[in-house]
């Protein structure tokens, strides 16, 4: 296996084809901390995660094959998927991000459709994310296979923050995202229809075709008509995740995929359960704020606090 650059591998831009400057190849990484992020320390990370790690670099060859770094996790990453043939290839990079990135994957016989999406999580220590702690609060740690974590052991090493604690940790925010998205699916929230998890990563429906993905909310331009049948949409959307025991924690137009007049909400990892969380009202008003801003460009005039008040009020009080 060809060595990999802790450089390359936290920016998520890197193509080894277009040449760098020395300065680039050192940003974002000094000191100590580039002394422990290893360029094994990372494979290490990766293989951790994959199910017999040998066996499926070997037999998984996808077509995009992308940076040093991408090779090395899509390989072992998504092989399971392939030897389950929920996927049968992988065409493009749909998304990097701080968290996780996004694949288009031919979808394999036993999966539905024709394309799949595979959201592969960057191992914890990579992972980029403030204020993570705020939607922890008042939830079960989940294990590998999305089950509650109920060892005493494991529980006090969480507690106490320990390596193998905060790996649990990571295991169960990737976790949480599965059981929300089925969870809201069977609720007929218009979410990415849930495949399976495991190896790091969450398999999905793929919302575009193979040559472009569908845009965010934010760079569509809706009619009149179609913006105002949107808001009254994701606002029943908003109290129906409540009613089912979600609130999204991070909605805006930058997580609505619009399609061809069809849409699904997305990025749950951070959701949260509104009857254990301290905070769950003012994340609900939140989330009905961004979007009563988004619509406001539209001149569909809305309060809100108001509404997101009378939703809390019909589904838990």
């Amino acid at each position: 296996m060809s060595r990999i650059r802790t450089q390359d591998w936290l920016n998520e831009d890197f193509d080894p084809r277009v040449p760098r400057r020395r300065a680039d190849l050192t940003k974002g990484l000094r000191g100590e901390r580039a002394d422990r992020y290893s360029d094994q320390a990372i494979i290490d990370e990766i293989l951790a995660h994959a199910d017999d790690p040998e066996a499926q670099a070997a037999a998984f060859n996808p077509t995009y094959q992308g940076a040093r770094y991408e090779r090395v996790w899509i390989r072992n990453y998504l092989g399971a998927f392939y030897d389950r043939r929920l996927i049968s290839d992988v065409l493009r990079k749909v998304k990097g991000g701080k968290e996780a990135t996004v694949y288009c994957c031919s979808a394999g016989s036993l999966a539905p459709g024709d394309l799949v999406a595979a959201k592969i999580y960057r191992p914890r220590q990579f992972r980029n994310l403030r204020n993570d702690a705020l939607y922890r609060q008042g939830r079960e740690i989940l294990g590998a296979r999305g089950q509650p974590v109920r060892d005493r052991r494991a529980l006090v090493a969480i507690r106490e923050g320990t390596r193998k604690g905060k790996e649990m940790e990571h295991v169960s925010w990737l976790a949480h995202e599965y059981a929300s998205l089925r969870a809201l699916h069977a609720a007929g929230v218009p979410v990415p229809e849930p495949i399976a998890f495991a190896n790091n990563t969450v398999l999905m429906e793929y919302c575009g075709d193979a040559k472009r993905p569908a845009p965010a909310l934010h760079s569509v331009r809706l009619s009149l008509s179609e913006a105002r049948d949107l808001f009254a949409s994701l606002l029943r959307d908003v109290e129906t995740m409540l009613a089912n025991g979600r609130i999204h924690a991070d909605l805006s137009a930058f997580n609505v995929l619009y399609w061809r007049g069809e849409y699904r909400i997305i990025d749950f990892p951070q959701s949260v359960d509104p009857a254990t969380h301290d905070s769950a009202l003012d994340l609900l008003q939140r989330d009905v704020t961004r979007i009563c801003q988004y619509f406001a460009r539209y001149g569909i005039a809305s309060h809100a606090s108001a509404l997101a008040q009378a939703m809390w009020e019909r589904q838990m009080i």
